[in-house]
């Protein structure tokens, strides 16, 4: 019914891995919803012609740990062999964020990569104004695989381990690595996407260092920021040097900076 080497069902299969969900079972009821934010609908209706059976799309506003009137649109179906189609490929019914994989059998590898990024992956400029492009995931198979592609497209390794706090792994590359990653994922304008996510992919790929700059990626060194920061203090030293590509010894001295800030704080309180 699907074939992975399709470019849109690559995609769909990434997007429903990160967000979507499927409840039920293969051998009685169930559905599979996709929900996103209301601002991406746009993608709904195209998503909904590469699925072969009758599907929905709603719009629904609610409260969320994160947010107050949260504005989101769902696609839905519920046929068994569109399901049984969606899990053989990885998808299957139950929670699914700390097992899922990429697809077994071939598969469009950039469109299946732009398909988690647009779900669960950032895209853009830091405060400094690197390009950067990230993935969090819980599921060790697929950080695995962000990795691998990583090497494969950038030529740089980066570290799978999830991190210590929260058991998640954060994938991050900066300027050139970036640049490179995002020209590979959103390799065409017309290529199935989030249309916010493929603006920003479009100017981070157009990215080029200023060699009439200092510093490691042809930029000058700014200041550090509240999102390095946080990489900081929830990784290993030498897991955020891999990320932020700093040296291990500066990342000793922001943690140690950050954490006497903090120290101080709760002193004056």
């Amino acid at each position: 019914m699907f074939d992975a080497t399709r470019p849109e069902v690559a995609y769909l299969i990434g997007l429903l891995q990160t967000d979507g969900s499927h409840h039920g079972s293969l051998d009685a009821k169930g559905k599979v919803t996709l929900e996103i934010a209301a601002r991406d609908a746009a993608v709904l209706p195209r998503l909904a012609t590469v699925i072969p059976c009758y599907t929905s799309i709603r719009h629904r506003t609610r409260d969320t740990n994160f947010s107050k009137a949260y504005e989101s649109a769902a696609l839905s179906f519920f046929d068994q062999s569109t399901r049984k189609a969606i899990a053989a490929l990885g998808v299957p019914p139950g929670r699914k964020s700390r097992t899922i994989a990429p697809p077994q059998q071939p598969f469009a590898k950039a469109d299946y990569v732009r398909g988690l990024l647009d779900g669960d992956g950032s895209i853009g400029f830091t405060a400094k104004g690197w390009p950067y492009v990230s993935l969090v995931t819980a599921s060790p198979a697929l950080a695995e695989f962000f990795c691998s592609v990583i090497k494969e497209i950038c030529g740089i390794d980066r570290s799978a381990r999830p991190n210590t706090r929260d058991g998640v792994s954060n994938i991050l590359v900066l300027n050139i690595a970036a640049a490179k990653l995002a020209a590979w994922a959103w390799y065409s304008p017309d290529a199935l996407g989030i249309d916010r996510k493929r603006r920003a992919a479009a100017m981070v790929a157009a990215w080029k260092p200023d060699p009439a700059k200092a510093g490691r990626y042809g930029v000058a060194r700014k200041r550090w920021t509240p999102e390095e920061d946080q990489i900081v203090l929830s990784h290993t030293q030498a897991e955020a040097a891999r990320l932020l590509g700093r040296t291990p010894q500066s990342v000793n001295l922001r943690r140690w900076r950050l954490r006497n800030a903090s120290a101080e704080e709760a002193s004056e309180r």
